[in-house]
């Protein structure tokens, strides 16, 4: 696997990243913005799933925002390529990183779950709750150790 990360960092994408003066700038405000935009929208989905939100359905909420989730971390997936190109071999060595790969695969496969029990199960189950439980604190995981991968 070493052999992508090098690939990518020696690319002619991750060296016009290093070599520009703005984009890395830019890519790493519009990665924070969307993880911002990102976890505010899994929060309204989740907290509408454990019955904090009020009485709002939580069926109709999620379907209205679940397309703004969806581009938001597409958006996330994207600005993270760009943070990661210019340094690809060292941050894919990071503990931080590879801890931060695994939340995110936990969190994807921990959606798909929730969905699913959403759909076989309604959206009064506990065991409904407990995914949207574990969707906030799997996405936090991600986010701190995204901001840890600087100190490992």
């Amino acid at each position: 696997m070493d052999w992508v990360w090098l690939a990518l960092q020696e690319s002619s994408f991750a060296q016009f990243v290093r070599n520009s003066v703005w984009f890395y700038p830019a890519a790493n405000i519009l990665h924070l913005l969307m993880v911002m935009v990102f976890f505010s929208l899994v929060a309204a989905m989740d907290l509408a799933l454990l019955r904090v939100l009020g009485d709002e359905k939580p069926r109709a909420l999620i379907a209205r925002l679940r397309p703004f989730a969806i581009a938001a971390f597409l958006a996330i997936a994207a600005t993270g390529n760009v943070l990661l190109a210019p340094e690809a071999v060292p941050i894919a060595g990071n503990a931080a990183f590879q801890l931060k790969l695994a939340a995110i695969a936990l969190a994807l496969a921990n959606v798909g779950l929730n969905a699913w029990m959403v759909r076989t199960r309604g959206d009064r189950s506990g065991l409904v709750r407990v995914t949207a439980g574990a969707s906030l604190v799997l996405w936090l995981s991600v986010a701190a150790m995204g901001r840890s991968i600087a100190y490992f």
